[in-house]
């Protein structure tokens, strides 16, 4: 694929879906909040809810939550509505 034959939008929103990985330092503090008060929830998941499907559901869910706020973070607003 060339890239070049991509629109100026695009080429943005490429851009900010391939560079999601590469978190800076603030992100990362911002993550480690994020991470600290997932791990409460999911501690209180595990200690108020028998184990049964509806928990592993509840933890499933958790993690994709988890997954998406980290992303959002790394990815920024850049591109993403335009």
């Amino acid at each position: 694929m060339n890239k070049d034959n991509l629109s100026p939008k695009s080429k943005v929103l490429r851009d900010r879906l391939f560079g999601w990985d590469s978190p800076n330092q603030d992100e990362l503090r911002e993550i480690g909040t994020v991470e600290f008060l997932w791990g409460r929830l999911l501690d209180t998941i595990l200690e108020s809810c028998p184990d049964n499907r509806e928990r592993e559901q509840a933890i499933i869910h958790l993690e994709s939550v988890r997954d998406w706020v980290r992303k959002s973070i790394i990815r920024g607003t850049e591109g993403a509505n335009e």
